[in-house]
């Protein structure tokens, strides 16, 4: 449910937003939290994307499904000699490559895909064709001819966008699961994720609707400290607790983008073309790990310009280009453009954030540059960064 501690504080934006610091407030919150407060609490704002980002419940996706891992039952036999084959030499084993009691492997060849079209009736037809073809698959073939009394499980093999593959545990018998397979293979299919945070600065974005995007949608957003230990929550329309953030470090991350958006336009306009419905976004990625050389490559626009105002000599460019290759995080938005013939080509904008404290060599060798650059930047709890660099491009795969 919606939610502010300011009603009007989201009304006036326009840009798509994820959190924003709420004044103080004198509201009492006695009751709401299940534990004692040691004192005052902070709160925020955050949007619908925002909360979509933090929330630690799972959601849906969708993969296609492409095949499935046959796993048949072993006979008396068979499980002696899997106990004699655990004990060969590692060598031999790598010789005899997939092992006698590996799985068999089934996966669709038939690569048709389907580009989204405007006409229902046409989109109808397609897929009426589509279907008739698909009984000449061999995976169609292979799936008709299993005998369900020799398997014992049966795992469905996802192919995910960019080429990557996934597991997708199947329901019911051995009967449902090949039936589930045969009419559903070469399609997409929901696969539910723990949440949306993955793991190490990645999350997942397909399981939230950015066409249903509403800036004014703004709910609240908890920190205070209990025992000594930093705490946090999202609260309901109702003030109570609708669900605790565990991993403080995702609030770093949502600050980062909240600056990277107002400072980097471009970032903020690859987001737009996802709430406009003109691209669907794929994943947000936070890498502290990006190391950008900037030593063989021109100097991003803003130093550029700074040479220009202050008229530097060309050399300062020696000074400059091996601090730049530091202290780097990156924040990336992969999405595919909606109206791109190519389904499966990869779109990505990254806003290149840059550590002040990287610059500190200029702040004594070049001060006007330190000075012209530093009043880009911006505080957040993990420090003071600028945007030095923005970069846009797609990968064919």
């Amino acid at each position: 449910m919606p939610n502010t501690c300011d009603p009007n504080v989201a009304l006036h934006r326009k840009l798509i937003w994820i959190i924003s610091e709420c004044p103080p407030s004198d509201l009492d919150l006695t009751g709401v939290f299940e534990e004692s407060v040691d004192d005052l609490v902070r709160e925020y704002n955050i949007s619908a994307l925002g909360r979509y980002l933090l929330n630690p419940n799972s959601i849906e996706v969708k993969k296609k499904l492409i095949g499935g891992e046959i796993h048949y039952r072993q006979s008396k036999l068979d499980k002696i000699r899997r106990s004699i084959y655990r004990m060969l030499p590692a060598s031999f084993k790598r010789r005899k490559r997939g092992g006698p009691f590996a799985p068999e492997v089934v996966v669709s060849r038939y690569k048709l895909r389907l580009p989204a079209m405007n006409d229902p009736e046409f989109n109808a037809h397609l897929n009426h064709i589509y279907d008739q073809l698909k009984s000449y698959d061999s995976v169609t073939k292979r799936l008709a001819s299993l005998d369900p009394h020799n398997i014992f499980q049966i795992v469905g093999i996802c192919e995910d966008v960019g080429g990557n593959y996934s597991y997708l545990k199947l329901q019911g018998s051995i009967e449902e699961k090949i039936k589930y397979l045969n009419n559903h293979i070469t399609k997409d299919v929901g696969v539910i994720l723990n949440k949306a945070y993955v793991d190490d600065g990645l999350y997942e974005l397909r399981g939230y609707d950015f066409k249903s995007y509403d800036p004014s949608e703004v709910y609240r957003l908890c920190i205070y400290n209990s025992g000594g230990i930093q705490k946090a929550c999202v609260l309901t329309r109702q003030n109570k607790v609708d669900f605790y953030i565990v991993n403080m470090h995702l609030l770093k991350h949502m600050l980062l983008l909240e600056h990277s958006l107002k400072a980097n336009p471009g970032l903020s306009e690859a987001f737009e073309l996802c709430t406009s419905g003109q691209a669907n976004p794929v994943k947000l990625f936070f890498n502290k790990k990006l190391e950008i050389d900037y030593s063989k490559s021109p100097l991003p626009t803003i130093y550029q310009d700074v040479l220009k105002t202050h008229n530097l000599r060309s050399n300062h460019r020696n000074l400059i280009k091996p601090i730049l290759n530091y202290l780097q995080i990156g924040i990336s938005l992969n999405y595919l453009l909606a109206t791109d013939g190519h389904n499966d080509r990869m779109y990505t904008h990254i806003s290149v954030l840059h550590d002040l404290r990287a610059l500190e060599p200029l702040r004594k060798n070049l001060p006007r540059v330190y000075d012209s650059v530093a009043k880009h930047g911006f505080a957040t709890e993990t420090g003071q960064y600028y945007v030095l660099d923005s970069i846009n491009g797609y990968n064919n795969g």
